[in-house]
């Protein structure tokens, strides 16, 4: 099975901001051209990165909880508690538990992001939240492998242990 694209995309974005953040540091201390044209690359990679986390559709859970935890980290200071109750739906995604309650309580944030809860934050936030309630809803299937048992043995067994 393929890795959920939406995990490797927040990889992708972790190591990005990191390579940033050392960028802006080099730059800030000696100022080179270079530097600087090595921040602007890397500020460009970035929002490539930012436009696909908007086209992708999580294929797990996993991929969800990345964009739920991108939606908690987006939100202004004052509505805390929503990101709060993100980062522990988030948590349970990540950890392969999906709860009806906490998808019935996303759907209800997604409409109230969208129509405008948190601002212009909310309104930029409730896609992610689309995509990530997408991918968390998707049905599960599970397979197992079921072998018949031996005959043989089991007939033995019984005959063994019924007494003559």
């Amino acid at each position: 099975m393929q890795i959920d694209p939406v995990v490797v995309l927040a990889e992708e974005l972790r190591s990005t901001e990191s390579a940033l953040r050392g960028a802006v540091k080099q730059y800030e201390r000696d100022n080179r051209r270079e530097n600087g044209e090595a921040v602007n690359t890397i500020l460009a990679s970035l929002k490539s990165l930012h436009r696909e986390f908007f086209e992708t559709i999580p294929t797990s859970v996993l991929g969800a909880a990345e964009l739920i935890r991108m939606v908690a980290q987006r939100l202004p200071f004052a509505h805390a508690n929503s990101a709060r109750r993100f980062h522990d739906i988030a948590d349970r995604l990540g950890a392969g538990q999906r709860d009806h309650a906490d998808l019935v309580w996303l759907r209800a944030m997604r409409g109230a992001l969208a129509g405008g809860l948190c601002g212009e934050h909310g309104v930029k936030v409730a896609p992610l939240l689309r995509l990530a309630i997408m991918g968390a809803s998707r049905p599960i299937i599970v397979f197992r492998a079921v072998f018949p048992p031996e005959t043989d043995s089991l007939e033995d067994d019984f005959r063994a242990t019924r007494p003559h």
